[in-house]
């Protein structure tokens, strides 16, 4: 009987210490979320132009090898000032080496270059909000359980976008997407945007900014 609880008590003292070994595993590059001002939205308006993941990601330029699809979709062709929109990023790669994805995207007014509306966490597991240092920029991005580890062929998130109170012009959203190879390093992962160009664009609702000024 006491071999029996001693063999016990040991194969719990065995797994509790996998369990920690696990949770203390380097985690692909970025995995918690990369730091705010990492999506490419280009210079002007008295900013400087962010970067993008490349410049914590090596190995690879920017859209390396042109397999990627990452798509904005959600974004309306006119918003209305105040509206909420629900917006999901998608990040697909056919290599079946690809098994860690995240994510980083900001809206933009079109020529301040400034934040434009704000984003709103509808999935806290695989998605946060993070505040920028610059333009009053935010920022959406994959949180550590929303990397998707060890899933080959891509990843989608979902979040909401709401329209500045009042119409600012055209709004441009910038983003990257991180397809990376899960192996604990930041070599050898694919990082895949449009900059200079944004992602999306949305324009006021011409009938909804009519009705404002009356």
């Amino acid at each position: 009987m006491r071999d029996s609880l001693r063999l016990r008590r040991a194969r719990i003292a065995s797994g509790m210490v996998a369990i920690s070994l696990a949770l203390a595993a380097p985690a692909s590059s970025e995995s918690s979320g990369p730091q705010p001002g990492s999506t490419g939205v280009p210079a002007g308006a008295g900013f400087e132009a962010e970067p993008t993941c490349v410049s914590c990601h090596g190995g690879f330029p920017l859209n390396s090898d042109g397999r990627d699809r990452l798509a904005l979709t959600g974004v309306p062709a006119r918003y209305v000032p105040g509206q909420s929109y629900r917006l999901v990023l998608e990040l697909r790669h056919p290599d079946a080496e690809r098994r860690r994805w995240g994510f980083q995207l900001t809206a933009v007014s079109s020529t301040k270059l400034t934040g434009a509306g704000s984003f709103a966490v509808t999935d806290a597991a695989n998605t946060q909000r993070i505040a920028g240092t610059v333009g009053n920029r935010q920022y959406m991005s994959h949180s550590y359980f929303g990397t998707g580890v060890g899933d080959a062929g891509g990843q989608r998130w979902s979040f909401d976008w709401i329209a500045p109170a009042r119409e600012v012009g055209r709004i441009a959203f910038y983003g990257v997407g991180s397809a990376a190879d899960a192996d604990g390093s930041k070599e050898g992962d694919r990082i895949y945007g449009s900059a200079p160009k944004p992602l999306a664009t949305s324009d006021p609702d011409s009938s909804a900014a009519k009705e404002e000024r009356r």
